[in-house]
């Protein structure tokens, strides 16, 4: 599979005190979802600003579909055709209708051409229903489905995605962030998606890039991220943890909640410190002779504060 984004030792600072990208080298196949995670500050807006040709890097080169990407600096309208942005706030234009909309963006098409593109967009996204709804009239879901629309309406090869599921409620959250990047899919384009939501990520990408500082700390597949992070930084980022030192153990290491089990039988005793209902389970913080902190367990049932148990790891 040919590589459709190709990151080479790229930096970029915005004054002489801080480096908001160091040195970053990455490639991206063509068609796979990446998901960026990063605090607020990690550089991950900043990437994906360089990669659009919406900053200009300080060192290093960026490559989209074969295609050198720069700057401001060299582009009297920065950006590119092949590359489109999806923003957390949708950009619709509120006295258009949703068909409108879509149209506005390839207005220079012939209008048999532009109404066929219309037509084939707003299939493709599931909102043929509501091509003559206003954008006040259709749900948070449904206004980010626009937003693809009109990202797609172009036949980009990559989209790059800022926090694009940042305004939506919690509920729909999960069905909707699958739907859109199962439309990318369909659609064939490339996905780069920031995101400071650890469960946006996880859910929908091929690979998940982890920026900590303006550098990579690792990159890999959602399941080996998960299970084996190489920090504690990085174990944290993707779900409650314990990154613990067993008491006689050189190196610390990432133990998921999960895969801490109650039992009679355990190898491990400790008391109940503090319980949390999280509605299909609870959270239970063990304290334990064994361990320099406590340990966070998940149960099916709730335990009382001062109950003493057993656990293997």
């Amino acid at each position: 599979m040919s590589i459709a984004i190709k990151v080479k030792g790229v930096s970029k600072s915005y004054d002489s005190k801080k480096d908001a990208v160091k040195n970053i080298s990455f490639n991206v196949r063509e068609g796979e979802v990446i998901g960026v995670l990063g605090e607020s500050g990690s550089g991950k807006s900043t990437l994906l600003r360089l990669i659009a040709g919406l900053e200009d890097a300080d060192e290093g080169s960026i490559t989209v579909s074969n295609e050198v990407i720069t700057g401001p600096a060299d582009n009297l309208v920065a950006g590119y055709d092949f590359i489109r942005m999806v923003y957390q706030n949708f950009k619709l234009q509120r006295f258009k209708t949703i068909r409108d909309n879509v149209a506005s963006e390839i207005y220079f098409l012939a209008e048999e051409e532009r109404n066929k593109r219309v037509d084939e967009l707003l299939e493709l996204c599931l909102l043929t229903s509501k091509a003559n709804n206003f954008p006040h009239e259709l749900s948070g879901g449904q206004q980010q489905r626009v937003a693809i629309a009109l990202a797609l309406a172009m036949e980009p090869e990559v989209v790059l995605m800022d926090e694009p599921f940042s305004n939506l409620d919690s509920p729909m959250k999960m069905v909707i962030r699958q739907d859109i990047i199962s439309i990318l899919r369909n659609a064939g384009v490339t996905v780069f998606l920031v995101s400071h939501d650890h469960a946006d990520a996880m859910s929908v990408a091929d690979r998940i890039m982890i920026i900590e500082n303006g550098e990579i700390v690792q990159i890999d597949t959602p399941k080996k991220l998960y299970s084996h992070p190489k920090s504690e930084y990085i174990a944290n980022f993707l779900g409650p943890t314990n990154y613990i030192k067993p008491k006689g153990k050189r190196k610390p290491t990432s133990i998921r909640p999960e895969k801490i089990k109650l039992s009679p039988n355990g190898s491990y005793e400790g008391v109940v410190v503090e319980t949390y209902f999280q509605g299909m389970h609870y959270y239970i913080y063990v304290k334990s002779d064994s361990f320099d902190q406590n340990i966070l367990i998940y149960s099916e049932n709730d335990l009382i504060i001062g109950e003493k148990l057993k656990f293997d790891i």
